[in-house]
């Protein structure tokens, strides 16, 4: 997390006396661009903060995602790239170092070159310290490459905003402010207080992992202070409807010449899916998951219903007036966010595009999926695992070496004898892919029946 000798945010806040609810808060550009930033932040990230600081958050399939890379032989990886779904850096890059308040705890200023002298011309750098550089050699030298600002990243300097108990990102209207007093029953002046806050990196955490869980985050987190434990929830999803302009682009980027088929252990009594047994190409997909920023999630996850209110915060920042933005390129970080150069591998069912290399001509960025020592022309398009490799996927989407042994102690935890089981196959292409990513999202546990069985 953040340093937490930072100085802290001071914000106002309009609280409801009687029912001790915030209405709204309003704040300058420092806070606006901390809560803007978690959509630039990858699900790999957010789990990590959460893991790391003891807040068990429930989002949906994602958590068992993350515990399959940690919990897999390492030797089914094809480079040392478990760093890039457990600790990806993010696409905004050095930009969200300027924030009065990071709390992710990954530098994205500092990068590592090679030991050797002559590794250094042309300039090659790392995002990790366990990348081989082309000479065999541990690209671990840390090297920091930007000076941390300090100064506007999302919105203009002078712009003061509201935002609203569901963290809705709103103009400071007479209107506005106006229609929040009615929805919180505040007509009255004898109900309103005006209250001072000073929140740190703790509280902004807590903000960012209560706004999964919760419509009301800014009451739960600043007025009653409630405990962690409140996290240890599911976010859950009644519904999932996919950005239909997202499925096209994604069309036009892809070639299906390398098809993806999954194996669908089937309980025809109640139709659902116990396991699936799938190659590596299932698997990095999956995996791939972990990396993409949370905007990119919500902008493909169209009126998806949640526990909380994060998609609530993207709508109102992708609608946003364009003159309250520093620049156009600054709001196309937020609401069309981009994992970094290199941490996606070619021909992404999802049609994915990286973020531009933020050091330009001043150095190459090593791909973290290559491995110069094996062999300097390796296809690092391959994804994140050795193949050809057979795995087994729950429904939850817990992933694990294949084995006959474990499918059948599935199968017994879920009740479901072996005559009732059937066979199918199922093929993977754009739309499945942008179903599997909101189900991961959103599911706590039917993944896999959400996309296969349920359309």
């Amino acid at each position: 997390m953040a340093d937490e000798s930072l100085n802290n945010i001071s914000l106002k806040a309009l609280v409801n006396k009687g029912s001790n609810r915030v209405i709204f808060i309003e704040s300058g550009h420092e806070f606006i661009d901390v809560l803007i930033s978690f959509l630039t932040l990858p699900m790999g990230t957010i789990i990590k903060l959460a893991r790391n600081h003891s807040a068990p958050l429930g989002i949906g399939c994602m958590k068992n995602l993350y515990a399959s890379v940690k919990d897999i032989d390492v030797q089914h990886f094809r480079t040392n790239c478990w760093d890039m779904l457990l600790s990806p850096r993010n696409g905004a890059g050095p930009i969200v170092e300027n924030l009065e308040m990071n709390i992710d705890d990954c530098d994205n200023t500092r990068f590592f070159r090679c030991s050797n002298g002559p590794c250094w011309t042309p300039t090659r750098l790392s995002y990790y310290n366990t990348v081989p550089c082309r000479c065999g050699n541990l690209m671990n030298i840390a090297v920091d490459v930007y000076a941390k600002a300090g100064h506007e990243v999302f919105v203009k300097g002078p712009v003061r905003l509201i935002i609203s108990d569901d963290l809705q990102v709103l103009p400071p209207e007479t209107s506005v402010s106006s229609s929040l007093l009615k929805k919180a029953g505040a007509m009255d002046s004898n109900t309103i207080e005006e209250l001072s806050l000073d929140i740190g990196a703790d509280e902004v955490f807590n903000l960012l992992m209560c706004s999964f869980v919760s419509k009301t985050p800014l009451t739960d987190i600043f007025l009653k202070r409630r405990p962690r434990s409140m996290f240890n929830k599911n976010i859950g999803t009644q519904q999932i409807s996919i950005n239909s302009r997202m499925i096209e682009e994604a069309r036009n980027m892809y070639s299906e010449a390398n098809e993806i088929f999954v194996k669908l252990i089937v309980s025809k009594s109640k139709n659902v899916v116990c396991y699936a047994e799938a190659g590596e190409d299932f698997v990095n997909l999956l995996f791939s998951f972990l990396m993409l920023p949370l905007g990119f999630i919500l902008k493909a996850a169209r009126d998806v219903c949640l526990k909380g209110c994060i998609d609530r915060l993207y709508k109102s920042v992708r609608n946003l007036d364009g003159r309250l933005w520093k620049s156009d390129t600054r709001k196309e970080l937020v609401v069309r966010p981009k994992p970094s150069p290199g941490f996606c591998y070619q021909n992404h069912p999802l049609g994915i595009e990286e973020a531009s290399n933020v050091l330009g001509d001043q150095a190459e960025i090593v791909d973290p999926l290559s491995q110069y020592y094996e062999d300097e022309n390796e296809d690092s398009s391959l994804g994140f695992l050795k193949g050809p490799a057979m795995f087994m996927v729950t429904d939850s989407l817990v992933v694990s070496s294949i084995s006959p042994i474990l499918g059948l102690s599935v199968l017994n935890d879920m009740n479901v004898p072996i005559t009732d089981v059937e066979v199918q196959t199922v093929h993977v292409g754009v739309e499945e892919a942008f179903g599997l990513l909101v189900a991961s999202f959103g599911c706590e546990s039917a993944a896999l029946t959400s996309v296969f069985l349920r359309r």
